[in-house]
C-alpha cells in the first residue's frame, strides 16, 4: 500500500468517525443523555484526529502529531467513561484531567526534549492499547450484565484494535531512536490500524445504537411491569384498608346500634304521642307540628348516621378532593361517640373557626383518624382522667392534625417497633391499624408520627398526622 493509499485511508476513516457518531445521535434523539453525548462526541474526537493524521505533510507537524494524539486521548476517555456511567462507576473529572495531562506532558517530552521518535510511537501504541483494552472490558461487562450482543461485539471489535495497538508498538522495538518513523508509511502495522479501524467505526457505532435501544426497551419493559405492581399493590390496599374499615365498624356494631336506636326510638315515641293525641283529640295543631318537626329532625339524623357508616364501609377507587380536616375529625368524632361516652372518654375537638383544607381521599383519611381515636379511647379505659384533644392547624405549607390523649402514653418498645405488620398489644387486635394508616398518610404526601406527652406535662401519646395543605382553600 502507497502513502497515499495510507493517507486516503485515513481520510476515509476520519469521514466515518464523523458521520457514524452523528447519525448514532440521530437515531438516539428520543434517549438522549450523558453517555450518549460522550459516545458520540469521543466518536467525532477520533474522526477529527484520523482526518488530521491522513493531511500528514499537508498541515504543520504539530497539527498533523501533537493534536490528533490529544483528540485520541480525549476521544477514548469521552467513551471509557460513556460506558462507566452506564456501569454506575464514573471516574471523577479531576482524576480524568490528571491522568490525560500526565500522558500527553510525557508524549510531548519524550518527543520534544528527547527528540525520540521512537519512544514517542511506543509510548503512543502502549497508551491507545490501554485505553482501547479498558473499554473492551467495560463493553465486555455490560455484556455480560445485560446479556447484550451489541456490547459484546463492541468489546469484541475493541479487542481487535488493542491487539493491533500492542503489534505496532512490538514492531517498533529494535528500531534505533534515530530511525525516521512516518506512521503513514510504515507497512504492515499501518495497513492492520487501517483494516481494525474499519469494521470498528462502523461495527461499534451500529452495535451500540443497538445497546441504546435495547436498553430502551428493557426500561419500557420495567417501567411496565413496576406500574403493574403498583396498580395491583394499590388494588390489594385498598381492598385490604376496606376490610380494616369492615373490621373497625363491626366491632363499633354495639355502639353504632345504640347511636341509631336514640333517633328511631325518639321517632316511634313521638308517632306514638302523636297518635294518642289524635284518638282522644285532646292534641292542639301547634303540638301536633312540634312533634311532626321532631320526627324529621330525627329522621335526619338516622338517615346521617346510616349514610356516615355507609360511606366510611362502601368499597370506593381512591379519589382525590379538596377535604376540611375540622370537619372531617369532627365527623369521625361523632361516629365514636357513643363508645366514648360507654367508657366516660371526653373529646375535646377543635374550635379555630379557621378551616384547614388538604386535598385527598375523605374516606380514607376518616380510616386513620378512626384508628388513632379507637386505640386512644382503649388506651384511656383505666385511667382516672380521660380526655382526648384534638387540634387542626396549618403552618409552612403543612396541615396538621395532632391527637393527644391523658393515657399512659407508648412504652420505648411499643415507640421503636410501631407500625410494623401484625404487630398489636390487643387480645383481639390484628396489628394492621396503624401500617394502613401509615401508608395511607404518605401516599397523600405526609406522615404519621408518635410520640409521648413530655413527663413534666403529665402521661399520654401524641399522634400527629401531616399533610400538604392546600394553597387555595376557598370552598
Amino acid at each position: 500500500m502507497t502513502a497515499f493509499d495510507i493517507r486516503t485511508a485515513f481520510l476515509i476513516l476520519g469521514v466515518l468517525y464523523l458521520l457514524l457518531p452523528t447519525m448514532t445521535w440521530v437515531v438516539l434523539k428520543d434517549q438522549h443523555s450523558q453517555q450518549i453525548a460522550l459516545w458520540c462526541g469521543g466518536g467525532l474526537l477520533a474522526g477529527g484526529g484520523l482526518i488530521l493524521t491522513g493531511l500528514r505533510g499537508r498541515v504543520p507537524e504539530w497539527a498533523a502529531i501533537y493534536t490528533p494524539i490529544l483528540m485520541f486521548m480525549l476521544s477514548n476517555f469521552a467513551r471509557i467513561q460513556s460506558l462507566r456511567l452506564d456501569l454506575g462507576i464514573p471516574w471523577r473529572l479531576r482524576t480524568m484531567a490528571v491522568a490525560g495531562t500526565t500522558l500527553y506532558l510525557m508524549v510531548l517530552t519524550v518527543d520534544v526534549v528527547l527528540h525520540n521518535a521512537i519512544l514517542r510511537a511506543q509510548i503512543v501504541s502502549l497508551m491507545w492499547a490501554g485505553m482501547v483494552s479498558h473499554l473492551a472490558l467495560l463493553a465486555w461487562r455490560i455484556g455480560s450484565d445485560e446479556q447484550s450482543r451489541s456490547a459484546r461485539w463492541i468489546a469484541w471489535m475493541y479487542g481487535v484494535v488493542s491487539v493491533t495497538s500492542l503489534y505496532r508498538w512490538y514492531s517498533l522495538l529494535g528500531h534505533p531512536p534515530s530511525s525516521d518513523i512516518n506512521v503513514l508509511n510504515e507497512g504492515l502495522p499501518a495497513k492492520l490500524i487501517a483494516l481494525t479501524l474499519l469494521p470498528t467505526s462502523v461495527v461499534g457505532h451500529f452495535c451500540y445504537v443497538g445497546l441504546a435501544l435495547d436498553r430502551a426497551m428493557r426500561r419500557e419493559i420495567r417501567a411496565a411491569a413496576h406500574q403493574a405492581r403498583e396498580e395491583e399493590s394499590r388494588r390489594l390496599g385498598l381492598q385490604v384498608a376496606q376490610l380494616d374499615r369492615q373490621r373497625s365498624l363491626g366491632e363499633l356494631s354495639a355502639s353504632l346500634g345504640h347511636e341509631l336506636n336514640q333517633p328511631l326510638t325518639a321517632i316511634l315515641t313521638n308517632a306514638q304521642v302523636g297518635q294518642r293525641g289524635l284518638q282522644n283529640g285532646r292534641i292542639r295543631q301547634d303540638q301536633m307540628g312540634e312533634i311532626f318537626e321532631k320526627i324529621i329532625a330525627n329522621t335526619q339524623r338516622a338517615s346521617q348516621i346510616i349514610e356516615r357508616i355507609r360511606g366510611f364501609i362502601r368499597p370506593s377507587e381512591s379519589r382525590r378532593e379538596r377535604v376540611n380536616l375540622n370537619r372531617l375529625v369532627c365527623e369521625v368524632a361523632k361516629l365514636v361517640a357513643d363508645e366514648a361516652i360507654s367508657r366516660k372518654v371526653t373529646f375535646v375537638m377543635p374550635d379555630d373557626p379557621n378551616e384547614v383544607w388538604v386535598m385527598g381521599d375523605s374516606v380514607q383519611l376518616s380510616q386513620i383518624v378512626l384508628n388513632v381515636f379507637r386505640n386512644a379511647i382503649e388506651a384511656l379505659t383505666t385511667m382516672p382522667l380521660r380526655g382526648i384533644h384534638v387540634t387542626c392547624s396549618s403552618a409552612r405549607g403543612r396541615a396538621m392534625v395532632r391527637i393527644q390523649d391523658t393515657g399512659p402514653g407508648f412504652t420505648p418498645q411499643t415507640l421503636a417497633q410501631i407500625g410494623t405488620p401484625f404487630l398489636t398489644t390487643k387480645s383481639t387486635g390484628l396489628g394492621m391499624g396503624i401500617p394502613i394508616s401509615r401508608s395511607i398518610a404518605e401516599q397523600h404526601g405526609g406522615k404519621l408520627t408518635f410520640a409521648n406527652v413530655p413527663a413534666k406535662h403529665g402521661s399520654g401519646a401524641i399522634v400527629e398526622l401531616d399533610l400538604p395543605v392546600l394553597i387555595s382553600s376557598t370552598p
